[in-house]
């Protein structure tokens, strides 16, 4: 299933929905036991498949803060990635490797790309994030590169797992062919009204705290949990009915605050440390509010509106498998 006209959304900032739809919307199909163990031991060997690799970036970054340099190690990192992600689509599809590129070509280039790339990249500016501006460690932030290769896996084994249960079409969005262009298939102008909104409320909430708040540790956290509790309003408004308040939390920490998070570290970190740019406390919170408060309730409209169409609790899988918890 191609992407039809949503070219506009292949962009690097979205390679992260496929890790909400598999949390939000497939959990229950991922997976048995038995897989759940595999997945794991998939997990620890990636990690130290990529060490020795990892050694030579750990020691390329340890003192490095000039941009093309840093930019160079996060384009090696993704590098490195891919054969990760590959491998842990082809186990957790439960098939050589060979057989399912030689199938689906097109698929695995794909990714390939989008999973093994482009996910790993924007997953190290995070990794950056998160050591520079939370904890101040300049010379630790190497080491933590090493937790991409394990998302990476991770995600690869849940999309081959679920794609290996799922009938054979050339899909280039993953896990479901369900570009993020569909939401505006569905009350556009009410969409796009609500997305431009959230974008101005974090805006003037940005504006608010960044002159109050100038700890790093504390602005991500307050951007967060609004942010957060934006998505979780937005998440609910294709629902055919409210959630419960257990649900809602569940949403809330996951993904609403927890993404979130992600992505204030992620343009932060581009923003002050890689670009640069030189703006006054409050108009750089507020431009990095109104961005992560547009970008998550886009994708957060999308999920619940997929989750209203599914219907996936009740769907079982091909060849007598069940859903499990």
């Amino acid at each position: 299933m191609g992407d039809g006209g949503a070219f506009l959304f292949r962009l690097p900032m979205t390679q992260m929905l496929h890790r909400m739809k598999l949390r939000v919307l497939y959990s229950h199909l991922l997976m048995d036991r038995a897989a759940r163990r595999l997945k794991m031991r998939i997990i620890l060997l990636s990690g130290f498949a990529v060490f020795p690799p990892f050694l030579l970036i750990t020691y390329l970054v340890f003192f490095e803060t000039r941009v093309i340099f840093l930019t160079m190690i996060g384009l090696l990192s993704s590098l490195v990635c891919i054969p990760v992600g590959l491998y842990a689509y082809a186990k957790g599809f439960g098939r050589p490797l060979r057989e399912i590129w030689r199938e689906r070509p097109d698929e695995m280039k794909w990714f390939s790309l989008k999973v093994g790339f482009l996910y790993s990249f924007a997953l190290y500016w995070m990794i950056l994030g998160i050591v520079e501006f939370l904890f101040g460690y300049q010379s630790f932030r190497a080491a933590l590169i090493s937790f991409v290769a394990s998302a990476v896996a991770r995600d690869g084994f849940e999309i081959g797992y679920l794609r290996a249960r799922q009938e054979k079409s050339q899909r280039t969005i993953f896990p479901d062919g369900r570009p993020i262009g569909d939401l505006f298939q569905t009350a556009p102008a009410s969409n796009l009204l609500l997305i431009l909104l959230a974008a101005v409320i974090g805006g003037a909430v940005g504006a608010l705290l960044g002159p109050v708040l100038e700890n790093s540790l504390h602005q991500t956290l307050a951007v967060g949990g609004v942010i957060g509790l934006m998505a979780t309003l937005a998440y609910t408004r294709f629902l055919p009915a409210l959630p419960g308040i257990v649900q809602l939390v569940r949403f809330f920490i996951w993904p609403g605050l927890t993404m979130a998070v992600t992505y204030f570290l992620i343009l932060a970190y581009l923003l002050r440390i890689i670009f640069q740019v030189p703006l006054s406390p409050a108009t750089d919170l507020a431009l990095l509010t109104a961005a992560c408060a547009g970008w998550m309730t886009l994708e957060s409209l999308f999920l619940g509106l997929l989750k209203r169409e599914a219907g996936l609790a009740e769907k079982p899988l091909e060849g007598g498998m069940t859903p499990t918890a």
